[in-house]
């Protein structure tokens, strides 16, 4: 399979070999009487004889016999030019991921009513210039599209970051990550005037949140990080959509919402919601990771290429986002049936980012197990439901500028 590793490691080994021949054919000529016939000592041990093994002086009559050095003179050009080959043999290596498929591969495509992930209706657009075909199935809830792509009845889809640490804590072993999403989306909302400026003045207030979702996660942590003790809070469990954490928090049902993007910025567009000063997206354990994307573990090893397809369609699409936002905007309004300025509002504080921060994955996973979420820790074997491969290959970049160690 050549891929740019690959590449890397071939050229490596021919410059090594060069140095090594190089080595073993002076030792060659040191022990062979001047002007005599020299062949590699490669040929006289059963070896593969490299291409230009035979270095013969065709006649000590019709020329002087060649020194040492002069027959090494011929071989340096010969390791400059395999070095010469990373460069373009790379650059095809990347082209090469862009090429479109021989034949179309058709792909089932999760999809969440989202702001950050928005952008992903443009998918199936994209990703058609690669002979990938996407058919797009709809989804209220990231936990309804992880059971979707647990069992294959999708290929791809976006979910939260916690999403294969709870399906793994499960037995479920048949999603793996591909790439990161960004920050932000996630939010904290109170009725306006009713803020809440530090985390201390939480103590005694209802608290809406939704049990295992990215947005609990992200306030539970930052009330341990704070000082405060997670069960002494008066929380209420919301079950179903963002909508029904609107209704509660207007009805004075609880004080503060930890909810998500849109339903923060309808409550603020509306005019009865505010944003508090303290903010959950800041946290060491969990940060502001908003989603990953990830595919079903067979269909991934049945069309590796495709998966490749999809992951620089993808890039591409981040790529149109963050440099029109008003785009991005207009196709998450049309897209959620919202008004732009509540669309405008959703995707604000969000910065999109295909980077994969495993690390963090990892505590999220310790995090959810420590306070019994999963019922054991998986986070020393997380690391293995995620890859780098594509989207190394899609950027050219380690996994290690790709958010491994982050």
């Amino acid at each position: 399979m050549w891929g740019r590793a690959t590449l890397v490691m071939e050229v490596s080994s021919t410059c090594m070999t060069v140095t090594i021949i190089t080595e073993n054919v002076m030792a060659h000529f040191r022990a062979a009487p001047m002007g005599a016939s020299v062949t590699s000592p490669y040929s006289t041990h059963g070896g593969r004889a490299p291409r230009w093994s035979t270095l013969r002086d065709t006649s000590a009559k019709e020329r002087a016999p060649m020194s040492p050095a002069s027959h090494v003179r011929r071989l340096v050009p010969l390791a400059l030019a395999a070095l010469v080959i990373l460069p373009s043999a790379t650059a095809r290596a990347q082209g090469d991921v862009r090429s479109p498929l021989p034949a179309p591969v058709k792909v089932k495509q999760g999809m969440t009513n989202v702001p950050a992930l928005s952008p992903l209706w443009l998918l199936p657009e994209y990703a058609a210039k690669y002979n990938v075909q996407i058919d797009t199935v709809m989804f209220q809830r990231f936990a309804d599209a992880r059971t979707a792509l647990a069992s294959g009845d999708l290929d791809i889809t976006a979910f939260g970051p916690q999403d294969i640490t709870l399906a793994l804590g499960q037995g479920a072993k048949s999603m793996v990550g591909i790439a990161g999403v960004g920050s932000g989306n996630d939010c904290l909302i109170v009725r306006k005037g009713e803020d809440i400026k530090d985390w201390k003045s939480l103590q005694g207030k209802s608290i809406g949140i939704g049990a295992g979702s990215i947005s609990w996660l992200k306030f539970a942590a930052s009330t341990q990080e704070h000082g405060l003790e997670y069960p002494s809070l008066k929380i209420v469990n919301i079950m179903g959509g963002g909508g029904n954490y609107l209704k509660a928090l207007q009805g004075k049902e609880i004080d503060i919402a930890a909810v998500w993007q849109p339903f923060c910025a309808q409550g603020i567009v509306d005019g009865y919601a505010q944003y508090p000063t303290i903010d959950h997206n800041k946290s060491k354990a969990v940060g502001g990771l908003i989603s990953v994307l990830a595919v079903n573990r067979t269909f991934m090893e049945k069309h590796r290429d495709a998966v490749q397809r999809l992951v620089v369609a993808y890039l591409d699409v981040l790529k149109m986002a963050t440099a029109d936002r008003g785009r991005w905007s207009k196709i998450y309004a049309e897209k959620g049936g919202l008004p732009e300025a509540v669309a405008a509002e959703s995707i604000r504080i969000t910065q999109l980012d295909a980077t994969l921060p495993l690390e963090s994955i990892k505590r999220i996973s310790k995090f959810l197990s420590d306070n019994g979420v999963i019922t054991r820790d998986v986070s020393g074997e997380i690391g293995q439901y995620y890859t780098y491969d594509f989207l190394s290959k899609a950027t050219g970049k380690s996994p290690a500028e790709l958010g491994l160690n982050k």
